[in-house]
């Protein structure tokens, strides 16, 4: 099987990337509580969850904050990102509940886990394959009938200028909102709807469920099919 993109940030990147992602993604709070809110009322008490790209950790302690039984295995491949994910266990007193992998998610081991959570990963891979293979990985880490919370820039459609002025309220200059918006045409890889179900349908997940969307920041429940 084709391998993932290796989409790593730098590790310099998590220095700043809690600050930095208040003022990039419109509605990241929110659809943070939505994500822990939306499992605490899905999940037994005692669950394995696994965080697909975990980042600095704030899923990670929000979800730990709320499941006191909870094991977590979280998968980054940036050491800068695991590193500072690491310490917030450590802070938070959860570090023993959470396996940290510093991998790619198909470098990862495979056991399978009762729910994932997969946070602004999806759309830095490309649609050659490479995000195909990511999803069916992913597909592969959960038992049937688990609970996916895909977190992910889909606009479809939806003009940039939105983003682009939402950027501006944000604190961004006018050429910082349009770096960002290039850096979105030319790194990043959206899909359209239609894209998305076919792509999901084919790892092997339901049709997603929109929880939110905050200028195409999508949320979505999906569940692995048995």
């Amino acid at each position: 099987m084709q391998h993932q993109t290796d989409t790593r940030f730098p590790d310099a990147a998590a220095a700043d990337y809690d600050r930095r992602i208040l003022t990039l993604v419109p509605g990241y709070q929110f659809a943070q509580s939505l994500l822990t809110a939306t499992l605490a009322q899905t999940l037994p008490p005692q669950a394995q969850l696994l965080l697909a790209g975990c980042g600095t950790g704030n899923e990670l302690i929000a979800l730990a904050g709320i499941g006191p039984q909870w094991l977590f295995s979280a998968v980054e491949p940036s050491a800068g990102m695991l590193a500072a994910a690491r310490t917030k266990a450590e802070m938070a007193g959860c570090e023993p509940r959470v396996t940290f992998h510093q991998q790619l998610l198909d470098q990862a081991p495979q056991g399978l886990h009762d729910a994932a959570v997969c946070s602004l990963v999806l759309h830095f891979i490309a649609d050659d394959g490479a995000k195909l293979a990511f999803l069916q990985q992913l597909a592969a880490r959960l038992s049937p009938g688990a609970p996916l919370l895909l977190f992910d820039y889909q606009p479809d459609g939806l003009p940039v200028s939105h983003y682009q002025h939402w950027l501006q309220s944000a604190g961004h200059s006018l050429d910082g909102a349009r770096e960002v918006i290039e850096r979105t045409r030319s790194n990043w890889h959206p899909l359209a709807a239609q894209r998305a179900r076919l792509l999901l349908t084919e790892s092997g997940f339901t049709a997603p469920q929109l929880l939110c969307d905050a200028l195409g920041f999508r949320l979505s429940l999906l569940y692995r099919r048995a």
